[in-house]
């Protein structure tokens, strides 16, 4: 990606830091009462990008016959959302990770009373050389590792893709898109910690 569009990015650091902090700085505990004294029922889902030394990004063959995913899953209260992205990519695709980063949160209010937060992490696996899980179970079919262009080309084999979700953020990374430091996402009454444009990193970086 040309430096002046990185520069763009970093940029608009700080208005982005302010906004996911705003959203991301509680724990999950069923429910929550909004400043008017309405509650919210509210599910947290964490999905988790995971990309080994070698470039491949790592597939989940849902159950079902629903596709090729994303490993991420529901959050489980009171786990927090770095501790659900972390369980689910070792239930679903069988890998220990270390999560590096966050690409984005996601919320939604799709009814009155119900709330749905969704966070995107950045993760490479503990181990270049543990092996995905090759059977099924009640997670899901198998797991493999793909390239950019194997991933491409998944949407016209069977079973496909389960949803785009796979294709755009490995296409995001691919194209030098930011990953944005793991301290972003605080719990309220935690110091604050500092956040640089220097924190902000690519794919290019983190090799």
């Amino acid at each position: 990606m040309p430096n002046s569009s990185v520069n763009e990015q970093k940029k608009s650091l700080e208005t982005i830091s302010f906004n996911i902090i705003n959203t991301c700085t509680f724990k999950i505990f069923g429910s929550m009462r909004s400043n008017k004294g309405q509650f919210f029922e509210m599910l947290g889902l964490s999905l988790v990008i995971v990309r080994n030394k070698e470039g491949r990004y790592l597939s989940v063959r849902e159950k079902r016959n629903r596709g090729w995913w994303v490993p991420g899953g529901k959050v489980d209260p009171p786990e927090s959302f770095t501790e659900a992205a972390i369980r689910e990519v070792k239930e679903e695709a069988g890998i220990d990770v270390e999560l590096k980063g966050i690409l984005q949160v996601l919320y939604k209010i799709p009814e009155q009373n119900f709330q749905r937060i969704k966070i995107i992490f950045y993760a490479e696996p503990k181990d270049e050389n543990q092996k995905p899980k090759d059977f099924a179970d009640d997670e899901s079919e198998e797991a493999q590792w793909f390239t950019f262009k194997e991933i491409e080309d998944l949407k016209h084999k069977l079973p496909g893709w389960r949803g785009p979700e796979l294709y755009e953020w490995t296409k995001y990374l691919e194209d030098g898109g930011i990953i944005y430091p793991i301290s972003l996402l605080g719990l309220e009454g935690e110091s604050v910690c500092l956040v640089t444009k220097e924190s902000v990193k690519t794919i290019e970086d983190l090799k």
